[in-house]
């Protein structure tokens, strides 16, 4: 479990660095707002993070159309937890920018490896589908976060 644990903060870290390194590129090369960067970063990132942990950090030889879907809505839920919980800290809670990022740089990546663990990559779930009400939730989460910032950069 150490182990894997190790392997989870070395292929994060990789995809933190290709998260930013794609967002500056993108930003560099095309003239694009911020937003629109980030998210290129954020997408490339995605898919690093995904090929790590599944070849290296859970060592699963080969993925399925299921487990993907299901890490890109971990991915999509992680970053609008991660946007909400700095919103809430520091608009509600008046916690410090520093804090709040602590609190999320802590929290999102264990939750992360959790979710990893016993449901994206679980051997149990390897041939199972995604259940209709998954996706469903996941594209309300996505719908109220586009909602919520349409317009405004997230916190």
């Amino acid at each position: 479990m150490l182990a894997q644990l190790v392997r989870f903060g070395f292929v994060g870290g990789l995809a933190t660095l290709v998260h930013v390194l794609a967002a500056l590129s993108a930003k560099a090369a095309f003239d694009l707002p911020e937003q629109r960067a980030n998210l290129i970063g954020f997408s490339v990132a995605v898919l690093v993070s995904y090929l790590g942990h599944m070849r290296f950090t859970f060592e699963i030889r080969e993925g399925s159309n299921a487990q993907f879907l299901r890490f890109v809505i971990m991915s999509a839920l992680s970053l609008a937890i991660s946007s909400g919980a700095v919103w809430l800290m520091t608009t509600q809670l008046g916690f410090s920018f520093a804090v709040a990022m602590g609190a999320v740089a802590v929290l999102v990546p264990a939750a992360s490896f959790v979710a990893m663990r016993f449901w994206v990559f679980s051997t149990t779930n390897a041939g199972v589908g995604l259940r209709w009400q998954g996706i469903a939730i996941a594209a309300v989460v996505t719908l109220a976060m586009v909602i919520l910032f349409w317009g405004h950069p997230p916190p």
